[in-house]
């Protein structure tokens, strides 16, 4: 097997194309909604918005069932994936079928223009009933109320509600760069990531890499925060020094990631650290211990660049992932790379070099070989990453299950 292996990255989660028709439900109901409260019932726009709707379920595979249960959408009992703006837009709709006790809908033929209105108008209303009409049955499911039980439900599910609500928030956050920190904001995207990782870290750490939607600055900043947590907890530090780490690392990536590639590390941890001190103590009369010492890590960063050697460990962690994010998305390509690529590009920089652990902690935690990844051998046969044993991947390439060659170890590796 050849040292580098060129990766291609997965069109989406596997439910892709089954969550297709889910997805028009809720983009269209949605659109639907607000079209209604603006302009009634009788406005040509409203039709033309019901007809879309009516057009879409008979582009559809029929019969298919839509089910809302605690902040998640489900298409024939598979989870469904949405992008941030997605999601969003599925809570306001699942909120408003809530109001009306349906958790649940089915379809099994494309119901009238007329009948798609009259629904409309009860979403809307914010307090309406069900409609009953021909093509589309509403209903309860018992105990389909959003709550904090649902984290005991389904774990992989809550894990996804969790990092898609981290992801809403850091938009946000991008949104206002420049302005003062937000640190309620920066603290709630950091245990909404805790709090996934605490209920699926496999989870966590895969979704982010492959879910559906652009890899815009907030998702890659949200993962690199995921990715200094998980590493944190790996080598066992204390909570509160997780939270310092990843509260700076996600400031650090929301200042200095770009759409493409981003700036040096030492220029976005000055940034930063401007935008921490301007909201440093704000509507307090003592500075808050946990801003005081994530301000603290940020300044070695940003002021003794050539001190390296003595910053405290998680500051090279943080600059290890930001790296990690920069790279990800190289400025001078059109194509972004994958786990893999990543791990091989980083561990001959001589700060890796210099300092190995994080880098065998993502290792761990990423997997040298990651299942479902693309690779061609160097033989020319294209296959998918099953796994691997140390440096030998195995690939299944359709017609047979190869192991590929030992390839060099990563700095520090003991093998």
């Amino acid at each position: 097997m050849s040292d580098s292996l060129p990766i291609r990255r997965p069109s989406g989660m596997p439910d892709d194309i089954l969550g297709a028709s889910a997805r028009m439900m809720v983009e269209r109901l949605f659109v639907l909604m607000r079209t209604l409260a603006v302009h009634g019932p009788s406005h040509p726009v409203s039709v033309q918005i019901a007809q879309a709707l009516a057009d879409g379920i008979g582009a559809a595979e029929l019969p298919f069932t839509v089910q809302f249960v605690r902040q998640a959408v489900f298409q024939d009992h598979a989870l469904v994936m949405f992008d941030p703006g997605g999601f969003q837009r599925s809570l306001r709709v699942a909120a408003a079928l809530a109001a009306m006790h349906v958790h649940q809908v089915s379809v099994d033929q494309v119901p009238a223009v007329g009948d798609l209105v009259a629904l409309g108008v009860e979403l809307a209303s914010g307090h309406g009933r069900a409609p009953e009409f021909a093509g589309m049955q509403l209903r309860a499911i018992r105990d389909g109320q959003t709550g904090t039980a649902g984290e005991a439900v389904e774990p992989a599910r809550f894990a996804a509600v969790m990092l898609l609500r981290a992801l809403m928030d850091a938009e946000h956050v991008d949104a206002a760069r420049g302005g003062p920190w937000p640190w309620s904001r920066g603290a709630a995207i950091l245990r909404r990531l805790e709090r996934a990782a605490d209920a699926d870290g496999p989870t966590t750490t895969r979704f982010l890499e492959v879910a559906p939607g652009a890899l815009t600055v907030p998702r890659r900043a949200v993962q690199a925060t995921a990715l200094a947590l998980a590493a944190m907890r790996l080598v066992g530090l204390d909570v509160a020094t997780r939270r310092v780490g990843a509260h700076a690392t996600l400031a650090v990536c929301l200042a200095g990631l770009r759409l493409r590639g981003g700036d040096d590390f030492g220029s976005a941890a000055q940034r930063c650290l401007d935008q921490l001190r301007s909201s440093l103590s704000a509507g307090r009369s003592k500075v808050d211990p946990h801003r005081l010492r994530t301000c603290a890590l940020v300044h070695d960063a940003a002021f003794r660049p050539e001190a390296r050697s003595r910053w405290h460990p998680v500051a090279r962690l943080m600059e290890l992932v930001y790296e990690h994010e920069v790279l990800r998305c190289p400025p001078d390509a059109a194509f972004d790379l994958d786990a893999v690529d990543l791990l091989s590009a980083l561990a001959p920089r001589s700060f890796v070099q210099d300092d190995p652990g994080w880098l065998q902690a993502l290792v761990e935690i990423v997997g040298r070989w990651v299942p479902g990844v693309r690779v061609t051998l160097e033989e020319g046969d294209a296959g998918v990453l099953l796994g691997g044993q140390g440096a030998r991947p195995l690939v299944f390439t359709g017609a047979a299950l190869k192991v590929g060659r030992s390839v060099p170890s990563l700095p520090g590796d003991g093998e």
